[in-house]
């Protein structure tokens, strides 16, 4: 990398910073599994803990993107044998303010609110924690989607709740560890509770729709 492309980088970054768009998200929830198991395997119905961090950019007030990274951790349900895995996910996805849309279906939101469609590609990442299948890591492509609603606290600081589905493509491995004979489609369902922090930003959401 030369000189040049080095300060390019860093001014790039610089205003990247100190863009009025750039929000930082924060989340812990819920997550469950599909049923993708081992006949003898069952994981709980609702499982903890959920944790995504990620940075937003607003392009403008009704389009962005997102780069974040999820982690959720599950265990045995039932009658299941016991068991513990992590999943790990980054994805790149788009986001969609819809709120003026729905202000236009006369749907009379209160104010400071924002309802982000989001969705986009990304890697996943099975980590069994118990035995016999400790060994049996595995990655594959993934899918994710979701419904997003923040309500600005300020003009910099938002609460949200996030509901998302991560659609896993080509899984190597059963959530708990096993192999599997053929590859498999699976989904990862996350509820997650959060804050969102505006860099050097006002709330672009939380005006009234533009008619």
């Amino acid at each position: 990398m030369n000189r040049f492309s080095i300060v390019l980088f860093f001014v790039f970054l610089s205003n990247l910073i100190t863009a009025q768009t750039l929000t930082i998200d924060l989340g812990v929830g819920f997550n469950k599994p599909s049923d993708d198991f081992g006949t003898i395997y069952e994981a709980k119905p609702v499982n903890g803990l959920t944790v995504d961090a990620g940075l937003r950019y607003m392009f403008k007030k009704k389009l962005g993107a997102k780069l974040d990274i999820g982690f959720n951790r599950y265990g045995e349900g039932g009658d299941s044998p016991e068991f513990k895995a992590n999943y790990t996910r980054v994805n790149l996805q788009a986001y969609y303010n819809v709120w003026d849309h729905l202000y236009d279906l006369q749907m009379r939101l209160p104010e400071r609110i924002g309802v982000f469609l989001h969705a986009g590609p990304g890697m996943s990442f099975l980590k069994p924690l118990s035995e016999p299948y400790i060994n049996n890591k595995s990655s594959n492509f993934n899918v994710m989607a979701g419904v997003a609603v923040h309500y600005g606290v300020t003009d910099r600081v938002s609460i949200f709740v996030d509901a998302s589905n991560i659609f896993n493509m080509g899984q190597k491995i059963n959530y708990e560890g096993s192999v599997l004979a053929d590859k498999i489609n699976s989904s990862m369902a996350n509820l997650t509770f959060g804050v969102s922090i505006s860099i050097n930003s006002d709330c672009y959401f939380c005006d009234k729709p533009e008619m």
